[in-house]
């Protein structure tokens, strides 16, 4: 593995993924994954899948995660800004992925430029939580694009990433419980059939803050609701689901 001193630039960090014993670079003032890049990874199931596209990959966690849960996965990562774009690849070259995952810069909204149709079987994506004029808005403009629909609103990566799915393949989103409504109805637009349903909650017994949603394209189904999700058993400590997407550490 590559010293952390020739990896890293001024205003960066290198952190522990903890799982695969990888790590990953990201900047000290801009986009920082969270949980939620986390629960998404880990939602999906694998069987069947040998290529999955990442829209939005911000600094390459997703594919880095997805990595260390099937050895023998192809993933790309697609990315708008070119700070971030070069921050995963140097990521995946510190980890000894570039032979598994390829980061490309590109518009979401123009990704038939790039990649042609039908050409994974799993697409998922984090994409912005907010809207515009919605939330605090950062200062910061690679958190900004990040967090807000800036540069790409739901319906726009929706539609893409149906582009991109095989026929019967998933896509699978991360999003606010307040937008579950529009999520769901903007995946069955573009005839993206619901298939399973996650909602997350911070503490059990609250309010849930979060939804994992999978639709599979152009085949109808039953939705499948699953348990909630909850991720602090009390203030400060994780809960037993949390720790086992972590191994236990």
């Amino acid at each position: 593995m590559a010293d952390r001193r020739q990896v890293l630039n001024e205003n960066e960090t290198l952190d522990e993924l903890i799982l695969g014993d990888m790590k990953i670079i990201q900047a000290v003032h801009g986009y920082r994954f969270s949980l939620d890049s986390v629960l998404l990874a880990h939602f999906p199931e694998l069987t069947g899948v040998s290529h999955i596209i990442d829209l939005g990959t911000g600094s390459g966690v997703i594919p880095l995660l997805l990595a260390v849960r099937a050895p023998d996965l192809c993933i790309t990562g697609i990315e708008i800004q070119s700070a971030m774009v070069e921050r995963a690849k140097r990521s995946i070259h510190l980890n000894g992925l570039e032979h598994r995952i390829e980061i490309i810069q590109s518009d979401i909204k123009e990704i038939d430029k790039t990649l042609a149709g039908g050409s994974a079987e799993l697409v998922l994506s984090n994409p912005p939580f907010w809207k515009k004029g919605e939330g605090y808005l950062s200062s910061n403009m690679e958190e900004a694009v990040a967090r807000h629909e800036l540069n790409l609103n739901l319906e726009e990566l929706v539609d893409r990433g149906a582009y991109l799915l095989v026929e019967r393949g998933k896509m699978v989103i991360i999003q606010r419980a307040e937008r579950l409504e529009e999520a769901m109805e903007t995946f069955r637009r573009h005839k993206l059939f619901l298939k399973r349903l996650r909602m997350i909650h911070s503490f059990e017994g609250s309010k849930a803050t979060l939804f994992l949603l999978e639709g599979i394209k152009n085949r109808r189904g039953r939705l499948s609701i699953l348990a909630p999700f909850i991720i602090y058993q009390k203030p400060g400590e994780y809960s037993e689901e949390i720790k086992r997407l972590y191994g236990g550490k």
